[in-house]
Protein backbone atom coordinates (compact mmCIF):
# COMPACT_ATOMS: atom_id res chain seq x y z
CA UNK A 1 0.00 0.00 0.00
CA UNK A 2 1.25 3.27 -0.56
CA UNK A 3 1.76 6.45 1.74
CA UNK A 4 -0.94 8.24 -0.01
CA UNK A 5 -3.42 5.47 0.21
CA UNK A 6 -3.20 5.29 4.03
CA UNK A 7 -6.33 5.73 5.73
CA UNK A 8 -6.29 8.09 8.83
CA UNK A 9 -6.15 5.29 11.31
CA UNK A 10 -3.66 3.14 9.37
CA UNK A 11 -1.30 6.67 9.33
CA UNK A 12 -1.90 7.29 13.05
CA UNK A 13 -0.71 3.44 13.45
CA UNK A 14 2.52 4.14 11.73
CA UNK A 15 3.40 7.18 13.44
CA UNK A 16 3.20 6.00 16.86
CA UNK A 17 4.83 2.62 15.56
CA UNK A 18 7.91 5.46 14.40
CA UNK A 19 7.62 7.69 17.75
CA UNK A 20 7.82 5.23 20.59
CA UNK A 21 11.06 4.35 18.68
CA UNK A 22 12.63 7.87 19.43
CA UNK A 23 14.59 8.32 22.36
CA UNK A 24 13.57 11.37 24.51
CA UNK A 25 16.74 12.37 25.92
CA UNK A 26 18.48 12.45 21.59
CA UNK A 27 18.75 11.71 18.52
CA UNK A 28 18.23 8.12 16.23
CA UNK A 29 19.79 7.38 13.28
CA UNK A 30 17.48 6.60 10.47
CA UNK A 31 19.49 3.17 10.00
CA UNK A 32 19.02 1.97 13.28
CA UNK A 33 15.28 3.24 13.24
CA UNK A 34 14.64 1.48 9.41
CA UNK A 35 16.21 -1.91 10.83
CA UNK A 36 13.91 -1.49 14.08
CA UNK A 37 10.99 -0.88 12.07
CA UNK A 38 11.81 -3.52 9.71
CA UNK A 39 10.61 -6.51 11.79
CA UNK A 40 7.28 -4.68 11.53
CA UNK A 41 6.98 -4.76 7.80
CA UNK A 42 7.79 -1.57 7.13
CA UNK A 43 9.83 -0.89 3.60
CA UNK A 44 12.17 1.74 3.23
CA UNK A 45 9.63 3.91 1.43
CA UNK A 46 7.12 3.98 3.63
CA UNK A 47 9.43 5.28 6.46
CA UNK A 48 10.89 7.75 4.44
CA UNK A 49 7.26 8.74 3.87
CA UNK A 50 6.11 8.83 7.33
CA UNK A 51 9.37 9.97 8.85
CA UNK A 52 9.09 13.62 6.51
CA UNK A 53 5.21 13.47 7.28
CA UNK A 54 6.20 13.80 11.72
CA UNK A 55 9.25 15.97 10.55
CA UNK A 56 5.83 18.54 8.24
CA UNK A 57 3.97 18.43 11.48
CA UNK A 58 6.54 19.68 13.84
CA UNK A 59 6.88 16.33 15.48
CA UNK A 60 10.29 15.06 14.76
CA UNK A 61 13.47 16.89 13.63
CA UNK A 62 15.96 15.95 11.16
CA UNK A 63 19.89 15.86 11.94
CA UNK A 64 23.15 15.01 11.34
CA UNK A 65 25.25 11.97 11.59
CA UNK A 66 25.77 8.79 9.43
CA UNK A 67 22.98 8.52 7.44
CA UNK A 68 21.27 11.47 8.89
CA UNK A 69 18.93 11.08 12.10
CA UNK A 70 15.28 12.54 13.84
CA UNK A 71 14.95 13.29 17.54
CA UNK A 72 11.49 14.62 18.52
CA UNK A 73 10.39 18.57 18.97
CA UNK A 74 10.02 19.36 22.74
CA UNK A 75 6.18 19.97 22.88
CA UNK A 76 4.57 22.53 25.20
CA UNK A 77 0.90 22.58 26.17
CA UNK A 78 -0.97 20.79 23.03
CA UNK A 79 -1.55 17.32 22.33
CA UNK A 80 -0.49 16.54 18.89
CA UNK A 81 -3.00 15.27 16.52
CA UNK A 82 -1.54 11.78 16.10
CA UNK A 83 -1.70 11.69 19.87
CA UNK A 84 1.92 11.04 20.30
CA UNK A 85 3.24 11.41 23.51
CA UNK A 86 4.60 14.48 24.92
CA UNK A 87 8.06 15.29 25.60
CA UNK A 88 8.21 17.50 28.85
CA UNK A 89 10.36 20.62 28.83
CA UNK A 90 12.95 20.20 31.40
CA UNK A 91 16.16 21.07 31.76
CA UNK A 92 18.67 17.63 31.52
CA UNK A 93 21.48 17.73 33.73
CA UNK A 94 24.43 16.46 33.05
CA UNK A 95 25.38 12.51 33.21
CA UNK A 96 28.67 13.11 34.58
CA UNK A 97 30.51 16.25 36.72
CA UNK A 98 31.21 19.05 34.92
CA UNK A 99 34.68 19.04 33.03
CA UNK A 100 36.53 22.83 33.00
CA UNK A 101 37.84 23.57 29.99
CA UNK A 102 41.77 23.22 31.17
CA UNK A 103 40.54 19.71 32.50
CA UNK A 104 39.72 18.61 29.19
CA UNK A 105 43.40 19.46 27.12
CA UNK A 106 45.01 16.38 28.14
CA UNK A 107 42.48 13.75 27.49
CA UNK A 108 41.39 15.32 24.30
CA UNK A 109 45.20 16.19 23.38
CA UNK A 110 45.76 12.23 23.92
CA UNK A 111 42.86 11.65 22.04
CA UNK A 112 44.10 13.49 18.98
CA UNK A 113 47.06 11.60 19.15
CA UNK A 114 46.02 8.55 18.55
CA UNK A 115 42.65 7.63 17.36
CA UNK A 116 41.85 10.96 15.61
CA UNK A 117 45.24 10.71 13.97
CA UNK A 118 44.85 7.21 12.73
CA UNK A 119 41.60 7.76 11.44
CA UNK A 120 42.59 10.78 9.58
CA UNK A 121 45.26 8.46 8.00
CA UNK A 122 48.27 10.16 9.53
CA UNK A 123 50.90 7.67 10.90
CA UNK A 124 53.39 10.78 12.27
CA UNK A 125 51.74 13.31 14.34
CA UNK A 126 52.82 16.03 16.45
CA UNK A 127 50.46 16.75 19.29
CA UNK A 128 50.86 19.31 21.91
CA UNK A 129 48.58 21.53 24.54
CA UNK A 130 49.18 25.00 23.63
CA UNK A 131 46.51 27.24 25.64
CA UNK A 132 48.87 27.45 28.63
CA UNK A 133 51.37 30.08 28.21
CA UNK A 134 51.26 32.42 30.46
CA UNK A 135 52.23 35.90 29.78
CA UNK A 136 53.89 34.53 26.83
CA UNK A 137 53.39 36.72 23.52
CA UNK A 138 51.78 34.73 20.96
CA UNK A 139 50.45 37.40 18.19
CA UNK A 140 47.65 38.90 19.38
CA UNK A 141 44.14 37.78 20.61
CA UNK A 142 43.10 34.31 19.62
CA UNK A 143 46.07 33.49 18.09
CA UNK A 144 46.53 30.55 20.79
CA UNK A 145 45.20 27.65 19.58
CA UNK A 146 44.08 25.15 22.75
CA UNK A 147 45.73 21.80 21.14
CA UNK A 148 48.21 22.37 18.07
CA UNK A 149 48.73 19.26 16.05
CA UNK A 150 51.26 19.17 12.78
CA UNK A 151 51.82 15.68 10.13
CA UNK A 152 53.84 15.42 7.80
CA UNK A 153 52.48 13.11 4.69
CA UNK A 154 53.02 11.71 1.25
CA UNK A 155 50.93 10.25 -1.39
CA UNK A 156 51.81 7.91 -3.59
CA UNK A 157 50.45 9.65 -6.62
CA UNK A 158 50.91 13.32 -5.87
CA UNK A 159 54.62 15.15 -5.48
CA UNK A 160 56.06 16.11 -2.69
CA UNK A 161 55.80 16.26 0.99
CA UNK A 162 52.37 17.89 2.53
CA UNK A 163 52.99 19.52 5.51
CA UNK A 164 50.21 20.67 8.02
CA UNK A 165 49.90 22.40 11.16
CA UNK A 166 45.68 21.45 12.51
CA UNK A 167 44.49 23.60 15.73
CA UNK A 168 41.78 22.99 18.09
CA UNK A 169 39.54 25.53 19.91
CA UNK A 170 38.04 23.70 22.60
CA UNK A 171 34.83 24.78 24.69
CA UNK A 172 33.37 23.03 28.15
CA UNK A 173 29.50 22.42 27.87
CA UNK A 174 28.63 25.77 29.09
CA UNK A 175 30.91 28.20 26.25
CA UNK A 176 29.04 26.13 23.37
CA UNK A 177 28.23 29.25 20.92
CA UNK A 178 29.21 30.71 17.45
CA UNK A 179 32.08 32.39 18.85
CA UNK A 180 33.97 29.11 19.10
CA UNK A 181 33.92 29.18 15.33
CA UNK A 182 35.36 32.86 15.04
CA UNK A 183 37.69 31.69 17.74
CA UNK A 184 38.96 28.89 15.64
CA UNK A 185 39.00 31.16 12.55
CA UNK A 186 41.57 33.51 13.57
CA UNK A 187 44.29 30.40 14.25
CA UNK A 188 43.74 29.78 9.53
CA UNK A 189 46.14 33.03 9.62
CA UNK A 190 48.64 30.94 10.45
CA UNK A 191 47.11 26.77 10.60
CA UNK A 192 46.10 24.81 7.53
CA UNK A 193 43.37 23.57 9.60
CA UNK A 194 40.91 24.93 12.58
CA UNK A 195 38.63 23.31 14.77
CA UNK A 196 36.37 23.86 17.08
CA UNK A 197 36.34 20.83 19.29
CA UNK A 198 33.06 21.58 21.70
CA UNK A 199 32.19 18.66 24.84
CA UNK A 200 28.93 18.19 24.77
CA UNK A 201 27.71 14.91 27.19
CA UNK A 202 24.84 12.93 25.79
CA UNK A 203 22.97 14.32 28.32
CA UNK A 204 22.87 18.45 27.54
CA UNK A 205 22.21 16.97 23.71
CA UNK A 206 18.68 17.96 23.17
CA UNK A 207 18.98 20.87 25.21
CA UNK A 208 21.61 21.98 23.57
CA UNK A 209 20.54 21.25 19.85
CA UNK A 210 19.27 24.88 18.29
CA UNK A 211 23.00 26.11 19.76
CA UNK A 212 24.76 23.60 17.63
CA UNK A 213 22.63 23.67 15.00
CA UNK A 214 23.96 27.62 14.70
CA UNK A 215 27.31 26.95 15.52
CA UNK A 216 27.57 23.83 12.42
CA UNK A 217 25.86 26.53 10.14
CA UNK A 218 28.76 29.50 10.99
CA UNK A 219 31.50 26.89 10.61
CA UNK A 220 30.31 25.44 7.37
CA UNK A 221 29.74 28.99 6.10
CA UNK A 222 33.67 29.60 7.77
CA UNK A 223 35.65 26.44 6.63
CA UNK A 224 36.05 25.89 10.56
CA UNK A 225 35.80 22.48 11.31
CA UNK A 226 33.52 21.17 14.15
CA UNK A 227 33.67 18.05 16.17
CA UNK A 228 31.27 17.45 19.47
CA UNK A 229 32.65 15.09 21.82
CA UNK A 230 30.50 13.46 24.24
CA UNK A 231 33.40 11.91 26.16
CA UNK A 232 36.63 13.93 26.24
CA UNK A 233 38.94 10.38 25.86
CA UNK A 234 36.49 8.49 24.11
CA UNK A 235 37.16 8.94 20.36
CA UNK A 236 33.98 6.59 20.28
CA UNK A 237 31.88 9.26 21.32
CA UNK A 238 33.36 12.41 19.01
CA UNK A 239 31.34 13.18 15.92
CA UNK A 240 33.31 15.34 13.44
CA UNK A 241 30.26 17.37 12.37
CA UNK A 242 32.10 19.90 9.71
CA UNK A 243 35.00 18.94 7.89
CA UNK A 244 37.29 21.78 7.63
CA UNK A 245 38.45 23.25 4.50
CA UNK A 246 42.66 22.91 4.05
CA UNK A 247 44.09 26.45 4.06
CA UNK A 248 47.85 27.78 2.67
CA UNK A 249 48.47 30.34 5.43
CA UNK A 250 51.55 32.41 4.75
CA UNK A 251 54.79 31.07 5.04
CA UNK A 252 55.68 33.57 7.45
CA UNK A 253 52.55 33.47 9.68
CA UNK A 254 53.12 29.88 9.81
CA UNK A 255 56.93 29.98 10.89
CA UNK A 256 55.75 32.57 13.80
CA UNK A 257 53.64 30.50 14.83
CA UNK A 258 55.84 27.41 14.92
CA UNK A 259 58.35 30.02 16.53
CA UNK A 260 55.72 31.43 19.32
CA UNK A 261 53.34 29.04 20.13
CA UNK A 262 55.04 25.21 20.44
CA UNK A 263 57.96 23.94 22.43
CA UNK A 264 61.38 23.47 21.58
CA UNK A 265 60.96 19.33 21.06
CA UNK A 266 58.03 20.10 19.04
CA UNK A 267 60.12 22.49 16.58
CA UNK A 268 62.71 19.82 16.92
CA UNK A 269 60.64 16.79 15.63
CA UNK A 270 59.10 19.20 12.42
CA UNK A 271 62.82 20.23 11.79
CA UNK A 272 63.57 16.72 10.98
CA UNK A 273 60.82 16.04 8.97
CA UNK A 274 61.41 18.77 6.75
CA UNK A 275 65.37 17.61 6.33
Amino acid sequence: MTFDKLSPEQLRTYEQQLLARVPTDGAVGNGKLRAQLCVLGWNESLYWSVRNHLIQQGLLISGRGKGGSVRLVVQNSVQPASSAPQVPTVSIPPDEPYIAEKDLYEPMSEVIRSDWAKDHGLDDVIVEVTAAQGSKATGGRWTRPDISAASLRTFPYVPGRHFDVVTFEVKPQDQVTVSAVYEALAHLRAATRAYALVHVPHALKVQLATTLDDVTAEAKQQGVGLIVAEKPDDYDTWDEQVEPVRREPDPVRLNDFLAQQVTQSFRERVMKWLR
